[in-house]
């Protein structure tokens, strides 16, 4: 895949931006659509499938730590702040 960069006027780039809300995706995904009208390409894109991905996958361990780890962190590493 290649990327191009576009240098679109603020008009332009409100309706775009309008298109993309009303169609409840990104500028990026309409933009392609609209080159692929045009070209008469009409690629067939497939769905990200996340369950595929290797993040979706890991399997979750189960530990003593306590629930309030990812929010106290400093606190467990490095103990109590200092008054």
């Amino acid at each position: 895949m290649s990327m191009v960069t576009l240098e679109l006027s603020e008009i332009q780039l409100q309706a775009l931006e309008r298109l993309a809300e009303q169609r409840g995706t990104s500028v990026h995904t309409v933009m392609l659509a609209l080159i692929d009208d045009l070209t008469g390409q009409h690629e067939q894109r497939e769905a990200y499938d996340i369950t595929q991905d290797a993040l979706y996958n890991i399997v979750a361990h189960e530990t003593a730590a306590p629930a309030d780890l990812s929010q106290k962190a400093d606190q467990y590493l490095y103990g109590a702040p200092q008054q």
